[in-house]
């Protein structure tokens, strides 16, 4: 059905052989009902920005009633629910096989993304979780890296956050995200899960049956690093060979309060997909969070969506 669906007043770049020169590739997302709308605002950001229209779209969810959104209805080719032991195989590794119990749920949103191991009547998927924006076209990720089976981004690590004060500690993080973006950084070793372009061999349920195994031998901080430890292990490197690209395609946005004003716009230039990871989410966010930069962008693009929907029902 694709992105090209959503009725919007940005003009849709006409058909042309330029995907047909792309590997075939669906979007998937994966969420519950909880998540709708940040979806909405996803999917209509990849359409403003003109990129990935013609790639059908998968979701995956625990969720039966997410099926029900207008929307979803309207984009998705593909809607498998989870559910039965494909679920509780899920939620046994969420619950037993990552630490901090204190987030349960949250630990069962991020496996439910586990789910788009399974077999698929495409050459590769390009996983975006819903907490995102995308802000400029993304077509030159997908033939990267031909030959890996997973091309994601680096986690971004507080580690990583200079220890200095004032302007030179602003200017020493501001150096070290600049690193990340061009791929010259000491930490891009961890895979952040929130964006993930997936390929054979790893689009198959016997791949999910190896990643549950593994991950069950094992407890992790969280399930990004499940993947991470897997794609490292000697035993599994050689057949599931990974890569990492430049964290302009999967940006966290709370890093950019901590470099000046002007620092922040110059890094906004070079971002492709901005994620607003953790547990400060714009549709949520109050006080002194809700008026920063980047969370009234995500509520611009709320608004934009919601006016172009009643513009077309009208």
């Amino acid at each position: 059905m694709t992105l090209r669906r959503l009725n919007i007043r940005t003009p849709f770049r006409p058909e042309d052989d330029r995907s047909a020169r792309l590997p075939r590739t669906a979007l998937a997302f994966a969420f519950d009902a909880e998540y709708v709308e940040p979806f909405h605002v996803m999917i209509y950001s990849l359409a403003r920005a003109n990129t990935l229209l013609d790639c059908p779209i998968y979701i995956y969810s625990n969720d039966p009633a997410v099926q029900d959104d207008p929307i979803v209805r309207l984009v998705t080719d593909r809607f498998r629910v989870i559910e039965g032991a494909d679920l509780a195989e899920l939620e046994d590794v969420s619950e037993n096989h990552i630490e901090r119990p204190e987030r349960a749920k949250w630990n069962r949103g991020t496996c439910l993304k586990w789910s788009i191991f399974d077999e698929a009547p495409v050459d590769q998927l390009l996983f975006l979780d819903v907490d995102m924006l995308c802000l400029r076209p993304l077509e030159g990720l997908l033939s990267l890296h031909p030959k890996a089976a997973i091309v994601s981004c680096p986690q971004f690590q507080r580690t990583m956050v200079s220890s200095g004060e004032g302007r030179s500690r602003q200017l020493d993080t501001k150096k070290r995200l600049l690193e990340l973006i061009n791929r010259r950084s000491a930490y891009m070793g961890r895979i952040n899960s929130g964006l993930m372009l997936v390929r054979k061999p790893l689009l198959s349920r016997s791949f999910r049956k190896t990643l549950l195994a593994f991950a069950k031998s094992r407890s992790e901080i969280n399930e990004q690093s499940h993947l991470t430890n897997l794609f490292r292990d000697p035993k599994h490197r050689r057949s599931f060979p990974s890569a990492m690209v430049s964290s302009s395609y999967n940006f966290q946005e709370n890093y950019l309060d901590l470099v000046d004003r002007i620092d922040a716009m110059e890094l906004m230039r070079r971002v492709r997909v901005l994620h607003y990871a953790g547990s400060q989410k714009p549709w949520r966010a109050k006080g002194p969070n809700r008026a920063r930069a980047t969370m009234q962008l995500w509520q611009q693009v709320r608004e934009a969506f919601e006016e172009d929907r009643m513009a077309a029902d009208a």
